[in-house]
């Protein structure tokens, strides 16, 4: 699996777990997929859920990598790619119709209170995050009407109800080395030895 699939996952887990605990039932509360087939028929397995849905990457561009060299064990450093730092939009819908409608209001709300109370992730509450990752931050982003419209639309749905978040930050790091540097050594004036 790669760091975003695994991220997201376990942020799946974490949130299913909340619901659970709320009203225990035999399915999944909380599914990360697609809420359309490519023909653009339903996901079936979507309905009566809370639909997670990745809608977008940024690459955040706030935090400095300019540093690409790394010391290594001997007396050396090595010329890296400078880490890049990506922030995820994730898009939660509530995928419930006719009579479960009202449900679907509760689960959004419900998602709402479990992203206030934990805006933030750390290897402290949630232990199989990848170690690249220090801290996840979950922050509420606010979608105008039309933003929110040309989203369903680009995703294959009408208006569901619907809470959009950005996730900071996922480092992507590569471990292949460039090159190498030697140290910077300092001078000798004339007629030292």
């Amino acid at each position: 699996m790669n760091i975003i699939q695994t991220t997201l996952e376990l942020i799946r887990q974490k949130l299913d777990e909340s619901f659970q605990n709320v009203e225990p039932r035999n399915e999944r509360w909380v599914i990360l997929a697609n809420l359309a087939n490519p023909d653009g028929s339903l996901f079936e397995e979507t309905t009566n859920k809370v639909v997670m849905f990745l809608a977008n990457l940024k690459h955040e561009t706030i935090i400095s990598t300019y540093n690409r060299t790394v010391p290594t064990k001997t007396d050396v450093y090595a010329v890296v790619a400078p880490t890049l730092y990506i922030d995820v939009y994730v898009l939660f819908l509530a995928n419930f119709y006719d009579q479960r409608y009202a449900q679907g209001l509760g689960a959004i709300s419900q998602t709402i209170s479990f992203f206030q109370q934990n805006p933030v992730f750390t290897h402290v509450n949630l232990p199989d995050l990848d170690p690249v990752i220090d801290k996840l931050t979950f922050e509420f982003v606010n979608l105008e009407i039309s933003e929110l419209n040309y989203l369903m639309g680009m995703i294959g749905s009408k208006y569901l109800p619907s809470v959009y978040y950005k996730v900071r930050m996922i480092p992507f790091q590569s471990a292949a080395m460039q090159g190498q540097v030697s140290p910077a050594r300092g001078l000798t004036a004339p007629g030292e030895a």
